[in-house]
């Protein structure tokens, strides 16, 4: 990926070798209340001066994206009556869509499972809400300089305690994961993505090994954490 940053602070623009620049500042929280203050250090601690947008769920992403991607999307994992399952598969497309648009996530899950999977989506800045608001201006001021992703204080500590697993997830693996903590079974899974049972099979299986769960028992008593609803709605 081959992208200029412009500048850290004032106007940013971010450039991809066949892809025009992107302009501004997305910010998706169910919360107005966060949303706002996000906001107000982006313009008072960042400098930045582009337009800032507000959504409030992941529907509201895909459909302003769809049009013209900003140059930075700030992200919660998902919206209101939202899974989280529905967020990470949206940072899978983002990724392979928009690779010049910078991500950064702040979410309230702390799971460490979690974060090894958002770490693991190739954004650019992950934190914490309930951290300090220096954690977002450093994750701007340096999470967006360079080509290193930058992971606030909170989350490398959370982290730290886990051993590191290759845990990316394929949009497939994840549809199928979608379909299944949904209710659905491998067949009817395969019918609603028009799949081989075999090929959903197989995703299933590759997705169970790299969270580490060894049967359907496993992954249902212990993987609930993955179809959890998002937040209480905003303000």
């Amino acid at each position: 990926m081959n992208y200029v940053n412009q500048r850290a602070a004032g106007h940013l623009a971010f450039t991809s070798k066949g892809r025009s620049a992107g302009k501004g500042v997305l910010i998706m929280d169910a919360c107005s209340v966060t949303a706002l203050g996000i906001k107000q250090v982006l313009v008072e601690s960042c400098g930045i001066d582009d337009e800032i947008s507000v959504v409030q769920n992941l529907a509201g992403i895909s459909s302003r994206i769809d049009g013209a991607p900003p140059a930075l999307l700030i992200m919660d994992i998902c919206g209101e009556d939202e899974l989280m399952l529905d967020g990470l598969r949206l940072l899978v497309h983002l990724r392979e869509a928009h690779p010049a648009m910078k991500v950064v996530i702040c979410t309230d899950f702390s799971d460490y499972r979690v974060l090894e999977l958002l770490v693991s989506s190739k954004a650019n800045g992950i934190l914490l809400k309930h951290e300090p608001a220096l954690a977002l201006t450093q994750c701007i001021t340096r999470g967006l300089t360079g080509n290193r992703q930058w992971l606030s204080p909170k989350v490398q500590q959370l982290l730290a305690k886990t051993a590191p697993k290759n845990t990316a997830l394929t949009a497939r693996e994840l549809d199928v994961l979608a379909c299944l903590f949904s209710g659905q079974s491998v067949s009817s899974a395969a019918q609603t993505l028009h799949r081989d049972i075999r090929t959903v099979s197989t995703h299933k299986r590759n997705a169970m090994m790299k969270l580490g769960f060894h049967n359907d028992s496993e992954l249902f008593a212990q993987g609930t954490w993955m179809a959890k609803i998002g937040p209480a709605p905003g303000f």
